[in-house]
């Protein structure tokens, strides 16, 4: 944040004593322009992608590492800044002169969150690589196939950064290529995961690019560049920053799930600043271990709104899972039946968990209770935001 930017922020809205300026920055599944503490890496991925400024495309890869640790962050402003200078207009004249004039090489990323059928994910790569709209209905997957050959017969090779492979709602690196394999044209893809690369499904020949978590010191200076972008000046102390970002031992969604938790706690108690309290508080929202907010934001509507109601309930009335599922199908347009199989569903993925109550009291085998593994505060804050248009 430059100095131009800081004076703007103290400025906009009028009103420098609100807790909250810009929600975008305290998101988990927000991403910057200009990542934060993350150059080496952006340098590791250039010299991957380094033959593409010679109009050809690199070999493929796999970028993994644990969560939190800004690969999807540095991959999305990467390719946005690689299909800017490297993706010509259809008529520019190509040379193979290096620089970023118009090699030819286009870049697109998929998030197989989104789309992780055969479909989607041919779709997702057409969708952007031209200008128009492309449909989704009456059309199949071979007639995008079709669409895709001839993109790429008239206008350059493509690189396709697959992003969150290997999860359990999505799918793995060989996938990925067997899919684009089929398709003809040069094609090149980057995948991104968690998983070890022999987990993931890469193929042997795949090159590789591991990434650790934070260092301590620079998570708190992302902590507080994003806190310094989104919250009233004064709202967050140093101090605070510092605790949480030692409590996240590396991982920048497990902090900044904590810090917008804390801000929901503080909102929710009409407090203008985060105290120690509300810091607590955001802290013990996230679960260790902790499914990503993206996972959970890209499940189907009507699981979403289950999840609400779910983190709505006490402890106490998500036992048993059948009397879970009544309570929340009776603030929803659904039957209990339909929520028990969500609920189930979901605990299969480890977004929640059955977890045996020791102290039910009476005979039989004791029942289950339905608890969230995602940052609870942090998704009440960001789903609220989008099915009720509304922040605190």
């Amino acid at each position: 944040m430059d100095i131009e930017d800081r004076i703007a922020r103290r400025r906009r809205t009028g009103d420098r004593h609100r807790l909250v300026l810009d929600e975008d920055p305290l998101s988990p599944v927000w991403h910057p322009e200009e990542p934060i503490g993350r150059g080496p890496l952006v340098e590791r991925l250039l010299d991957h992608f380094d033959p593409v400024f010679d109009g050809t495309v690199p070999p493929n890869g796999y970028l993994y590492g644990p969560g939190g640790t800004g690969k999807s962050a540095v991959t999305t402003a990467l390719v946005e800044r690689l299909a800017g200078s490297l993706s010509p207009p259809t008529d520019a004249v190509y040379t193979t002169t290096r620089g970023g004039s118009a090699p030819g090489v286009s870049f697109v990323r998929v998030d197989l969150r989104e789309a992780d059928s055969a479909f989607e994910f041919a779709h997702a790569v057409l969708d952007g690589l031209v200008p128009e709209s492309v449909p989704r209905s009456g059309v199949g997957t071979d007639e995008i196939h079709e669409r895709l050959e001839r993109r790429v017969r008239g206008g350059g090779p493509v690189v396709v950064v697959a992003d969150h492979v290997a999860e359990p709602e999505t799918v793995d690196v060989a996938t990925v290529d067997d899919r684009l394999a089929g398709v003809a044209g040069a094609f090149a893809w980057l995948a991104i995961g968690r998983e070890e690369p022999s987990a993931a499904g890469v193929p042997p020949e795949t090159a590789v690019v591991e990434v650790d978590p934070y260092s301590q010191a620079a998570l708190t200076d992302l902590l507080a560049a994003r806190a310094d972008a989104g919250l009233g000046q004064g709202s967050l102390s140093h101090a605070s920053i510092r605790r949480v970002a030692e409590w996240a031992e590396g991982d920048a969604e497990f902090a900044l799930s904590a810090v917008l938790g804390a801000v929901e706690a503080a909102s929710a108690a009409g407090e203008a600043v985060v105290d120690d309290a509300d810091i607590e508080a955001g802290m013990r929202a996230v679960p260790w271990p902790c499914v990503p907010l993206g996972r959970v934001l890209a499940l189907p509507a009507n699981r979403i709104r289950a999840l609400r109601c779910l983190v709505a309930l006490a402890p106490e009335q998500r036992a048993p899972v059948s009397g879970c599922a009544a309570r929340i199908a009776g603030e929803l347009d659904l039957t209990a039946s339909t929520v028990e199989r969500f609920l189930y569903e979901l605990a299969e993925t480890g977004v929640v968990e059955r977890v045996q109550v020791d102290d039910h009291g009476g005979p039989g085998r004791p029942p289950s209770r339905v608890e969230p593994r995602f940052a609870t505060l942090a998704f009440q804050r960001l789903s609220r935001r989008r099915f009720d248009r509304t922040t605190v």
